[in-house]
């Protein structure tokens, strides 16, 4: 191979398009180390983790380089090297990268994909001789992928039809549009303007519903019930997504590139502010730990070393997890597989694994991942965006403890105005689905109890 095949430059905005990861969430660009490129330009790793794969069969991961900060070629890479750990296995194996006119595909051969998981990390050798790992921390901060061994695949029951939308059981809330204190605002809507309202919303343990509206800088309560309970302030007057701690704590991040995290107490004062500096943000999380700011697929970055105290941007990095355990401790998650399929992993009461691979109807793609939740029965709730040309709609599925599809079912998709678009569903005790829709008037907040 020629110096010229193989030094490729990749530009950014060539690698944005090729690792477009679905209509509803778009291309993520993540840092890498330090390492400077040949111009100065400090380097950008772009790179889809994965969180799941099937056993035994070539998992495929896409990844590339660029220099945002400098001139579009200033980033030519040398080389690129997927370093996988499989189970088994006495050390390190590297993978080498194949460009493909995107960035760079790493073929893991099925043989490494050991049923009990594997970790990876990957390295890119530049013009200059310099390297830059993603993780930041390498080796010591890997991706961990488990598989689907031991899941049962279910199908689709019945019939599908994305007109065949189920009723909601309740509207439990409903706020205008308005500048009172019981009211929302909304920006926007002239011409072609996508008008936005409140950006995200949060259930509560007490199932109280906490609304982001942003227009006015404050959160809204709502009881259980949709009444008017308090304001809370909001630290910005920009888009935010919000998430309600174990104990009535708030975190809220702003929302892109360059964003900010937020620890709040119940009346609101800031007691931390953290940079987040790993991506691009769109959803926060509250664990056991403190937040965690979703900056890209199964890329959850860790924004503060203790309360008040944030981590430093390499730190977030080295701290990169593919799954977050949610309020109480546990951890769920899903993610696409090949043929038409998707996988919900959740833990059990007892701390066992449970999940389930769901094949999807001929045609019909994942979107939108809005949650998944395990229950005390051992099974789960899900929410999963469904797309095709033919429509668009939301999947909530129960799963027993088993893995096995206990009710499957449509519901119309939320409103496109809320700019966290993942948490436009929310989960609410014991076996309800949240979602906000919206009109000219106002939006509204619809319950959809999910039947076992």
């Amino acid at each position: 191979m020629s110096a010229g095949n193989s030094r490729r430059r990749l530009l950014v905005a060539g690698l944005v398009a090729g690792l477009a990861i679905g209509a509803a969430v778009g291309a993520t660009s993540l840092t890498g180390a330090s390492s400077e490129g040949p111009q100065g330009a400090p380097p950008v790793i772009l790179h889809v983790a994965r969180v799941l794969a099937d056993p035994g069969v070539d998992l495929e991961l896409m990844a590339g380089l660029a220099c945002p900060g400098g001139p579009l070629d200033a980033c030519a890479v040398d080389s690129a090297v997927a370093h996988v750990l499989s189970s088994g296995s006495t050390g390190w194996t590297d993978v080498d990268g194949t460009p493909d006119g995107r960035g760079f595909r790493f073929v893991v051969p099925g043989a490494s994909v050991a049923e009990d998981g594997l970790s990876y990390w990957l390295e890119f050798a530049i013009g200059g001789g310099g390297h830059v790992t993603f993780p930041e921390g390498g080796a010591a901060s890997a991706f961990h992928v488990v598989t689907t061994a031991g899941l049962p695949e279910v199908e689709w029951p019945g019939g599908f039809d994305f007109a065949a939308l189920r009723a909601s059981d309740d509207v439990v809330a409903q706020l205008r549009y308005g500048d009172d204190t019981s009211q929302v605002g909304r920006v926007g809507g002239v011409g072609d303007e996508q008008p936005l309202g409140p950006s995200s919303f949060d259930v509560a343990p007490d199932g109280s519903i906490h609304v982001a509206d942003w227009v006015h800088r404050r959160l809204l309560v709502l009881s259980p019930r949709g009444a008017y309970r308090r304001t809370v302030p909001l630290p910005v007057s920009r888009p935010v997504d919000v998430a309600v701690g174990a104990n009535g704590e708030l975190a809220v991040t702003t929302l892109g590139l360059g964003a900010t995290a937020f620890e709040l107490g119940v009346d609101g004062r800031v007691i931390g502010r953290y940079g987040v500096g790993t991506g691009v943000a769109e959803r926060i999380a509250l664990t056991p730990g403190g937040p965690h700011v979703w900056v890209g697929p199964a890329q959850w970055a860790p924004v503060r070393s203790r309360v008040g105290v944030a981590l430093p941007t390499e730190a977030q990095s080295r701290g990169l997890a593919s799954a977050v355990p949610g309020r109480d401790g546990t951890v769920a998650l899903s993610q696409d597989l090949a043929d038409g399929r998707v996988a919900f992993v959740w833990a059990r009461p007892d701390g066992s694994r449970a999940g389930a691979v769901l094949r999807l109807p001929s045609g019909v793609q994942p979107g939108v991942d809005y949650f998944v939740r395990g229950l005390p029965d051992g099974g789960a709730i899900a929410a999963r965006g469904l797309w095709s040309e033919m429509g668009e709609a939301v999947a909530l599925l129960r799963f027993t403890s088993g893995g096995g599809l206990a009710s499957a079912e449509l519901i119309a998709p939320p409103t496109h105005e809320m700019d966290a678009a993942a948490s436009a569903l929310r989960f609410r005790a014991p076996d309800e689905v949240l979602a906000v829709f919206a009109d000219e008037h106002g939006i509204r907040f619809e319950r959809f109890e999910v039947e076992g």
